[in-house]
């Protein structure tokens, strides 16, 4: 997961149901990206599965595919040198196991999520010693399909870089992500291997660099199957999506045989903000179906939202909450309604758009 950022240049549970047959907008998200040989799904919380019955259903009847939230992140599994714990995830996969759901790995290395004792960049022997843990654990996983090999190793922009090629975060090198992955490799290549950011739908300093660091990767006989576009979205009347640039980016990776996958949607409306809710909703929703028509054009076959509900978004928590952009509204969470559902867990006009973006999609 990232930060949200802002670029103002810019089935049912049986494998035996005959997903053709799924016309009816009123499915199951994960039954009409079936039905057009796609996923749907979003990222989970193993606490809050356990505590809210109600919650665990609706992943389980509209997702195919589900992302633990921190449960496979470094601080998750390894607390300490050595010592691994994944009762956490293990309650994710077995519940995913259940109900006939993917599971995407994330994240081996990312800047944030560590415990405190682990230096950034880790060495080499950390890094070998964490992957060989954590995949070793889940290689013979039934559920487990895929992994966020590296998560955001691109800097936030040039001044925060001492690689001015491919604009990797301070101290980290090419040849250790591409030894990241080649480790990888050699613990578990049956997965899907990504690497995942944010920050780079559109044409950016950002992006440039991310298509930079993957042709690197891929010139450099490594297995990277895809790339995650977490896509943490700003919309707004006042600024212009970078239609042109995002589409230019998405063709860059189909053209480099790296698959496109979205890993994080969600989508707030920046200011200025509609008079009421029903006008917002209307604009998340608007936002939804344009984005992912051009993500359906391009080829992409999974979209995963981060979260379900916006009863337990990120977005909503005091630390991530867009405080600047919303300081003169007391009521600032009420506009902050970026998931398909609502805190009540009843569908919204974002999931009607989402399902309609998976019935219009070839």
């Amino acid at each position: 997961m990232g930060f949200l950022q802002k670029d103002k240049q810019k089935e049912n549970h049986s494998n035996n149901i005959d997903v053709a047959n799924y016309t009816n907008i009123n499915f199951p998200l994960r039954q009409l990206a079936a039905a057009k040989g796609k996923r749907y799904g979003a990222a989970i919380s193993s606490d809050i599965l356990l505590k809210d019955k109600d919650y665990g259903n609706l992943i389980a009847r509209e997702c195919s595919i589900v992302t633990p939230n921190g449960e496979l992140k470094w601080d998750a599994t390894e607390p300490q040198p050595g010592q691994f714990t994944f009762e956490s995830a293990d309650a994710i996969a077995d519940f995913c196991q259940k109900h006939n759901i993917d599971m995407h790995g994330h994240t081996l290395f990312w800047h944030m999520g560590k415990p405190d004792w682990l230096p950034y960049p880790p060495t080499l022997k950390m890094i070998e010693r964490h992957v060989k843990g954590v995949m070793g654990h889940y290689r013979n996983s039934k559920v487990l399909k895929s992994w966020d090999i590296a998560n955001e190793i691109i800097a936030d922009n040039e001044n925060e870089t001492d690689n001015a090629t491919y604009g990797l975060r301070k101290g980290v090198k090419p040849e250790l992500i591409r030894d990241l992955f080649l480790i990888a490799a050699s613990v578990d290549n049956s997965k899907k291997f990504y690497l995942n950011d944010f920050g780079i739908e559109g044409a950016t300093w950002k992006s440039d660099r991310f298509l930079k660091m993957v042709e690197y990767l891929k010139n450099s006989g490594v297995k990277i199957d895809g790339t995650g576009m977490q896509s943490h979205l700003w919309f707004s009347s006042a600024y212009s999506f970078d239609e042109k640039g995002f589409n230019s980016v998405l063709k860059r990776l189909n053209d480099l045989e790296v698959k496109p996958i979205i890993t994080e949607l969600d989508i707030i409306i920046d200011a200025p903000l509609p008079d009421s809710i029903k006008k917002l909703d209307q604009m998340v929703a608007d936002s939804y179906k344009r984005y992912l028509d051009l993500c359906f054009a391009a080829k992409v076959d999974t979209v995963i939202t981060w979260g379900l509900t916006d009863r337990h978004t990120w977005i909503r928590h005091p630390d991530w909450m867009p405080i600047q952009t919303f300081k003169n509204n007391p009521n600032i969470w009420k506009f902050l309604r970026p998931l398909p559902f609502d805190e009540n867990l009843q569908p919204k006009s974002a999931r009607d758009a989402i399902a309609q973006a998976f019935q219009e999609a070839t």
